[in-house]
């Protein structure tokens, strides 16, 4: 994949975790994502991606971290499915923002989908089976999120 797009996703994920919840975040190795096997994320946000490229961008994690995230944007008390909820929301925002900066710093011309978040243990996301799906994995003092794109 052309690290003309896989930078400022990488970029952006750095930079929107610690803007918006003063969470310093550490990048590992970009790896090519295995889309057969399981996984361990909890909450997925998604968003199609179309233009010069086209493609699908996603943000996962745990529902530890997103519970984090939204303690840290001052909803920090809600319980059950209401926490549920709000987690999914903030996932799908937080996805939005990512996908959004990251466009705005390509060069070419690109139009985002809203994004949608899909929930529950080693849910299951349908990759195009003709393109690499790369990883970027992240870590914070607060739990690991990856963010995974594939383009063509």
């Amino acid at each position: 994949m052309d690290v003309k797009i896989m930078n400022p996703f990488l970029d952006a994920g750095l930079s929107v975790f610690e803007t918006m919840f003063g969470i310093g975040s550490t990048n590992k190795e970009p790896y090519l994502l295995p889309v057969d096997q399981g996984h361990p994320w909890e909450i997925s946000g998604l968003l199609g991606v179309t233009g010069d490229y086209s493609g699908i961008v996603a943000f996962r994690l745990h529902k530890n971290l997103a519970y984090k995230m939204l303690e840290l944007s001052g909803m920090g008390g809600l319980k059950g499915e209401e926490q549920e909820e709000m987690a999914r929301q903030l996932v799908s925002e937080f996805t939005n923002i990512v996908s959004g900066n990251a466009v705005s710093n390509i060069t070419s011309s690109l139009t985002v989908s809203p994004p949608v978040t899909i929930s529950g243990r080693n849910h299951l996301i349908s990759w195009p089976r003709n393109y690499p799906v790369i990883a970027i994995p992240f870590t914070t003092k607060y739990g690991p999120y990856e963010v995974d794109i594939c383009f063509k």
